[in-house]
């Protein structure tokens, strides 16, 4: 029987999928019927846009091709499922939150708007909260999760502090 800890897991990890779900819709709606003024005039800023983009897509196709069978938008790992560090996941450990990142970056620097700057913080500040709870999760599960999150960046890459020496 499932205990009572793990039923709230799986109900918080649902609630997370549903979420992100209606966020980037909203993402969508919002950078699709957007018509405020933008907030920088530059056709140099809408190429790096474009260029942003089409990183983010390669990233997600890189990562969707690592991570086969075990995809899915809830947190919560499979319980069919296995640790997955090859591919892309063996230098970032959430590569599709890091695509849809630089995704929404991009198409904000494409039309940089007020309503598409605030959709992206709020994309963006979801997926840190949610890769956070997607951690304890793999950490429950996974005994080598905490080795491979010392040796990989998170949602996105940072360059890294060298222990200090005593």
């Amino acid at each position: 029987m499932e205990s009572e800890a793990a039923k709230n897991s799986h109900r918080t990890s649902r609630r997370y999928a549903v979420a992100q779900t209606i966020l980037l819709c909203v993402f969508g709606v919002a950078f699709f019927l957007d018509a405020g003024p933008r907030l920088i005039a530059s056709a140099t800023v809408g190429i790096v846009g474009a260029v942003l983009c089409a990183i983010g897509l390669l990233l997600m196709l890189s990562a969707l091709a690592s991570i086969g069978g075990v995809i899915q938008i809830a947190p919560e790992p499979r319980s069919d499922g296995q640790l997955v560090t090859r591919g892309v996941y063996s230098r970032i450990r959430h590569p599709i939150y890091t695509a849809i990142v630089i995704l929404v970056v991009g198409l904000f620097l494409r039309k940089p708007t007020v309503v598409v700057a605030m959709a992206v913080i709020v994309v963006v500040v979801f997926l840190m909260v949610k890769a956070r709870f997607e951690e304890q999760l793999l950490v429950r599960r996974y005994p080598e999760y905490a080795a491979y999150q010392r040796r990989t960046w998170g949602l996105v890459p940072w360059p890294r502090r060298r222990p200090t020496r005593r």
